[in-house]
């Protein structure tokens, strides 16, 4: 499934190097609902084949999403095997977080009840760079010192503190804006040196952005 499921934020520099993991919640169905995966990420306009996995669940289900306050909207149905795995495709009109819920066969979908199941980070695609060790030991434009431990990014116009998610390769990271640029390359992001090698690379990438 190309789902990410969204891990709740942490402290300002916290940094999840790869996909997050759930111990799993009860939706409204009644269902334990494990975590939905999205090894190869979720972009706002392009098709992506989720994975999920129902524990009881066999034959059709009705899921449906919703962005922010909106309402539940159906995206699609899909058949769960005899161990509850099931797999759909979905084309988020968006970026943003997703709530998605799932109902069981022989059940009405509710148009707006019910409690969210899984949530999806769906990622805007853009250019990134990174910088860090000819700058370690000043301050940076929102008053961090930089350091070779230091996790964030520069953004042009978000506001100090901006806790945005990257997605690059199945890896994830979500940090903080710390510093101002970046003002060459026609990039967007200018993350640290670390954070970048957290996301696997040390190179400039087109990678998933989500400002949350």
């Amino acid at each position: 499934m190309l789902v990410a499921l969204a891990a709740a934020c942490g402290t300002a520099s916290a940094a999840d190097a790869g996909p997050s993991s759930s111990t799993g919640s009860t939706g409204g169905s009644g269902f334990v609902v494990q975590p939905l995966t999205a090894p190869k990420g979720a972009f706002a306009g392009k098709p992506a084949k989720l994975n999920g996995h129902l524990a009881g669940a066999t034959g059709e289900i009705t899921i449906t999403a919703k962005r922010g306050k909106a309402d539940w909207l159906p995206v699609g149905t899909a058949e769960a095997d005899a161990y509850g795995d099931f797999t759909f495709s979905w084309t988020p009109p968006k970026p943003g977080r997703y709530n998605f819920r799932f109902t069981e066969p022989g059940v009405a979908a509710s148009v707006n009840g019910g409690d969210p199941q899984g949530t999806l980070s769906v990622y805007r695609r853009q250019k990134a760079t990174w910088y860090g060790p000819e700058s370690y030991g000043t301050r940076t434009a929102c008053g961090i010192k930089l350091t070779a431990r230091t996790l964030g990014t520069a953004h042009k116009t978000l506001p100090c503190g901006t806790r945005v998610e990257f997605f690059l390769r199945g890896k994830r990271i979500t940090v903080p804006v710390i510093d101002r640029g970046p003002f060459a390359n026609g990039a967007t992001w200018d993350l640290t040196l670390t954070a970048m090698r957290r996301l696997g690379s040390s190179s400039t990438e087109v990678l998933g952005a989500l400002p949350l």
